[in-house]
């Protein structure tokens, strides 16, 4: 091993931390109202598509907040 010259592994490895930090929390934010979207504008009833707009996006934000819970650490 190598101790006087850092690698490109070693360089790099921060910057992918930090996009996938900003993947993972983008995904966590955006995801359940661009999932909900999709689903009311694929339904044909107005009742129905008022309401899974209004039901849809918290239970998605709820499941994927729960899926992803172990490697996002909540803020201080």
């Amino acid at each position: 091993m190598r101790h006087g010259k850092p690698t490109l592994r070693n360089q790099a490895a921060p910057a992918l931390i930090k996009a996938g930090k900003f993947i993972l929390i983008s995904a966590i934010t955006y995801g359940p109202a661009g999932l909900s979207g999709w689903a009311v504008k694929s339904v044909a009833r107005k009742p129905l598509k008022i309401l899974l707009a209004w039901a849809l996006e918290p239970l998605i934000r709820r499941v994927m907040r729960g899926a992803v819970s172990k490697w996002v650490k909540p803020a201080r």
